[in-house]
């Protein structure tokens, strides 16, 4: 059975991650998705524009089954990046979670009031909701754990360790 799905913002950090774990699509099972502006910008970008990231492919094939962000979305933060700024923003105005995995620009959304969904928390829930076995969700947490704050891996493989 599918767990009924929430709004979440994406931040390319999140979908970055979630690509690297393989778990981007089954966030589309959890989230419904709205992509700020920003986001999709630095998600679809590349340094050479003969080339694709896998990453990248996976949202262009994704896009949409996901939301744009509403016309009345505020300006982003003058504080950290373009998708980072914009993400946060709109999810305190929207009043939704943000999917973010990075941690500095997570405990300032945080302090705004806004609940955060990291990659780690996502592949917990799936092992959680049998989408996943307890093997497979600890090699995606080694998948990701190059790119995420040691903090998120070790919790997440704390509550692994308790289903």
């Amino acid at each position: 059975m599918t767990p009924e799905r929430v709004t979440g913002v994406l931040e390319t950090s999140f979908w970055t991650a979630a690509s690297r774990a393989e778990v981007a699509a089954n966030c589309l099972d959890l989230f419904e998705i709205v992509v700020p502006h920003a986001v999709e910008r630095e998600i679809r970008h590349a340094p050479d524009p003969t080339r694709e990231f896998p990453y990248a492919t996976l949202f262009r094939h994704l896009r949409d089954r996901m939301q744009d962000p509403p016309e009345d979305a505020p300006p982003p933060l003058s504080l950290f990046g373009p998708g980072e700024a914009e993400a946060i923003t709109l999810a305190v105005h929207l009043k939704v979670r943000l999917l973010m995995n990075e941690y500095r620009a997570a405990r300032f959304a945080t302090a705004q009031g806004v609940r955060i969904v990291s990659v780690p928390a996502v592949i917990v829930r799936l092992c959680d909701h049998g989408t996943i076995s307890k093997r497979a969700a600890h090699r995606k947490l080694d998948l990701i754990e190059p790119i995420t704050n040691a903090i998120l891996i070790e919790d997440a493989r704390e509550l692994l360790d308790l289903l």
